[in-house]
């Protein structure tokens, strides 16, 4: 008899914090991670938490959302090229360019990284009824690819949601993001939207959710939270 395979856990902003990547694995060994970007910035390791995500998406172990920290490095720094490029990452990216020099790399190795996220990382992602993107809901054109704007990535709860793209992915029921601190989770499945953004570096709290069973685990725990749903 062949198993179905479990559903995904949602992982939200870590910003440079690996030892809730740590968790993380710890908690859920053996499954498959969906991470919201905003790996890199503010927490003192984004090194580690770029290559451990790089890792896991090579092995086909999580698949990688686009952060507006990430888009902000590629689409600003990477994209330029020899001295200007050089230029602009000693200027803008100092603490994380320090984090590979420690490790006896540099600046070659940084641009690597990111160029590998680049070609890895989505915009958002659909597993069944779940649609998980870093900001919010992307407005689509005429196809599953064609994305209107950049809201996806830089949207608050305050700013309200595009409509579930159904037309094309019928079953969507819900979707999980990022990106917007909330003191506490938000899971709203009534009107089909979770937030898992806990600002980690801030508070030193940190969340998934794990798709499966729809319940939301708060670190440092391994039990799901007594109450779920937001009133």
């Amino acid at each position: 008899m062949t198993r179905t395979p479990q559903r995904s856990v949602v992982l939200p902003d870590v910003h440079g914090c690996p030892q809730f990547l740590d968790w993380a694995e710890a908690l859920f060994p053996g499954r498959h991670f969906i991470l919201l970007g905003d790996l890199i910035h503010r927490g003192p390791d984004s090194r580690a938490c770029l290559k451990r995500a790089l890792a896991w998406a090579t092995a086909g172990r999580a698949v990688l959302l686009w952060g507006n920290h990430e888009d902000w490095v590629w689409k600003e720094g990477a994209a330029l090229s020899g001295a200007a490029r050089d230029a602009w990452f000693k200027r803008e990216e100092a603490a994380l360019l320090q984090q590979y020099e420690a490790h006896g790399e540099g600046l070659p190795e940084l641009v690597a990284d990111i160029e590998r996220f680049a070609q890895l990382a989505r915009p958002y992602y659909v597993e069944e009824d779940m649609l998980c993107a870093h900001a919010a809901r992307p407005s689509l054109g005429r196809s599953a690819d064609e994305l209107l704007d950049r809201g996806y990535l830089l949207d608050t709860p305050a700013l309200g949601l595009h409509p579930l793209p159904t037309p094309f992915f019928p079953a969507l029921r819900y979707s999980v993001h990022g990106h917007a601190p909330q003191k506490a989770p938000v899971v709203d499945l009534a009107n089909g939207v979770v937030y898992l953004d806990l600002g980690t570096v801030r508070t030193g709290q940190f969340c998934v959710w794990d798709a499966e069973t729809q319940q939301v685990y708060l670190y440092p725990d391994s039990s799901p939270l007594a109450s779920q749903e937001t009133p």
